[in-house]
C-alpha cells in the first residue's frame, strides 16, 4: 500500500464520519421539532423542518433510507449557498 492509498483510505473516513455527524444531527433535529410540536410552538416547529430538510439535502441521496423516519412536511427546496 502506497502513500496515496493511505491517504484515499483516510479521506474515505473522513467522508463516512462526516456522514454520520450530519446524520446524527437530523435526528437531533428531528426530536427537537417533535418537542416543540408536542408543546404547540409552532414558530420553533417550522424553523427546525426547514433545518431537517436542509441537513437532508446536505447528506444527499446516498442515505435517504436511514432518514426516511425523519420526514417532516417542508417541500424539498434548494438551500445551497452561491
Amino acid at each position: 500500500m502506497g502513500v496515496t492509498s493511505v491517504v484515499k483510505i483516510k479521506a474515505d473516513q473522513g467522508a463516512e464520519d462526516g456522514l454520520d455527524e450530519l446524520v446524527a444531527l437530523a435526528r437531533m433535529i428531528a426530536y427537537a421539532r417533535q418537542v416543540a410540536q408536542d408543546v404547540k410552538l409552532q414558530f420553533a416547529t417550522n424553523c427546525l423542518d426547514l433545518a431537517l430538510e436542509a441537513v437532508k439535502q446536505e447528506v444527499g441521496e446516498g442515505l435517504t433510507k436511514e432518514l426516511a423516519e425523519l420526514s417532516s412536511p417542508v417541500p424539498q427546496v434548494s438551500v445551497r449557498s452561491h
